[in-house]
């Protein structure tokens, strides 16, 4: 073991982590209720303290261990999301050709294979201590708080478990691909990957913020301009980037630029994870009261509790994105850019999570409307927003709108080759 270099990818792990919460002043988005409620003893000043260590000591002091059974595959995955997936199976399928890489299946992604309870080895008791001790210090380094205690628990946890597991059994893989860059399986994923020199591969599933931390992978995929020049404003990042779209151009994309002929339409609004009931139940009042809407549905965050929605009367919802024309009112959330991309016109609607104004910034950049409460009793559709303006603009986040990305396809293709095949022994 080399005990140095596992501390400074630990802590490098720990930072990456904490960045997306900002060292512990958390943004609305990441203050999951339940989180908040089972640490809620974390957010009482200097009495916080010892009651937080007391809880790691419980979590990371344990004699067992969970040790991860190891799949033995050339490519290993880590993300558990619907999300992740979707980006796991884009980049086998993107690379289809390149040998020893298998279509992407769930047996080769870490958040699914099977795990058991084992004793741990006086080895693996020292480095639990020096892990609490760690822990401990990085207290000092934090505002501690429900979510941030939540964070690190989690995080150690895992790097534990990961480091552990690959020790006892080796590392068979080859290259690692995670869809994540700030979240602790992911990340404490690629620290370990890191420690025993195996290749990462960063594949975007989501667009960013300045909270993310700057990539720091040997091959990032991401899925626009835009977020390369986010991701430049972060940090330098190492290893190379390539740009490539996750679809092709939408048959249904010109439609956006149809939305203000349309004199009736439909609404569908698009939930965040932390979304404002009240500001909802307002919102499809307003949008049912508006005579030139003729249907109005709900499409849930991936991870709403659907069970919540259900209880608003007479409340449709929608578990995709549908097909038929309709209007989008979004709130801060991803979506913006995959529903541009199929021809939905979008106006975001801030008032409807807590999360503060254009956390994404697509406002500011140009590429959606902003509307209020008010707007809503109106024709808010019929705008020349959506126009060849808006599509230069657009470009920068659909890199589908052209085929530039293709010259740059042979690189990335020989690079995750060179990973994946053996090096010759003579």
């Amino acid at each position: 073991m080399n005990l140095i270099r596992l501390t400074a990818l630990f802590f490098k792990g720990l930072e990456r982590n904490f960045k997306i919460i900002r060292y512990g002043n958390v943004p609305d988005i990441y203050k999951t209720a339940v989180f908040m409620e089972r640490y809620a003893f974390a957010k009482n000043g200097l009495r916080a303290y010892p009651r937080s260590i007391k809880e790691l000591g419980k979590h990371l002091l344990r004699p067992k261990l969970k040790i991860y059974d190891l799949p033995s595959v050339s490519a290993i995955y880590c993300g558990g999301s619907a999300n992740n997936e979707r980006e796991f199976s884009f980049f086998s399928e993107l690379l289809e050709d390149t040998p020893s890489l298998d279509v992407y299946q769930r047996p080769s992604n870490l958040s699914f294979v099977p795990s058991k309870e084992v004793k741990k080895t006086p080895q693996e008791r020292v480095l639990s201590v020096l892990v609490f001790f760690f822990c401990c210090l990085y207290l000092l380094r934090v505002k501690l708080g429900p979510i941030s205690l939540k964070y690190l628990i989690y995080y150690s946890k895992v790097f534990l478990q990961l480091y552990c597991s690959a020790r006892r059994q080796g590392l068979r893989a080859r290259l690692a691909v995670v869809a994540n860059d700030h979240t602790d399986f992911p990340v404490v994923t690629s620290m370990i990957m890191q420690y025993f020199e195996v290749p990462v591969v960063y594949v975007q599933h989501a667009e960013i913020s300045e909270s993310f931390p700057a990539l720091d992978f040997d091959v990032s995929i991401l899925r626009n301009k835009q977020s390369l020049i986010k991701y430049r404003d972060i940090g330098k990042a190492r290893g190379d980037v390539f740009i490539v779209p996750r679809r092709d151009k939408d048959d249904r994309f010109e439609q956006v630029f149809e939305g203000s002929s349309q004199t009736k339409t439909s609404a569908v609004i698009y939930l965040s994870s932390v979304y404002n009931c009240d500001a909802l139940r307002d919102t499809i009042a307003l949008l049912e009261s508006n005579p030139s809407v003729e249907m109005v549905a709900v499409k849930p965050h991936p991870r709403d509790d659907v069970g919540m929605l259900k209880a608003i009367p007479g409340i449709k919802i929608v578990d995709s994105i549908p097909t038929y024309q309709h209007v989008a009112v979004v709130p801060n959330s991803s979506v913006v850019v995959e529903l541009l991309e199929k021809g939905v016109p979008v106006f975001q609607n801030f008032e409807l999570d807590e999360v503060g104004r254009d956390y994404y910034g697509f406002v500011e950049n140009g590429i959606v409307c902003e509307i209020s409460a008010k707007d809503l009793s109106l024709e808010f559709w019929k705008t020349d927003f959506y126009n060849g303006h808006w599509l230069a603009r657009f470009s920068q986040y659909s890199p589908s709108v052209d085929e530039t990305w293709r010259e740059a396809m042979p690189r990335l293709e020989s690079k995750i080759k060179s990973y994946l095949t053996p090096t010759a022994v003579f």
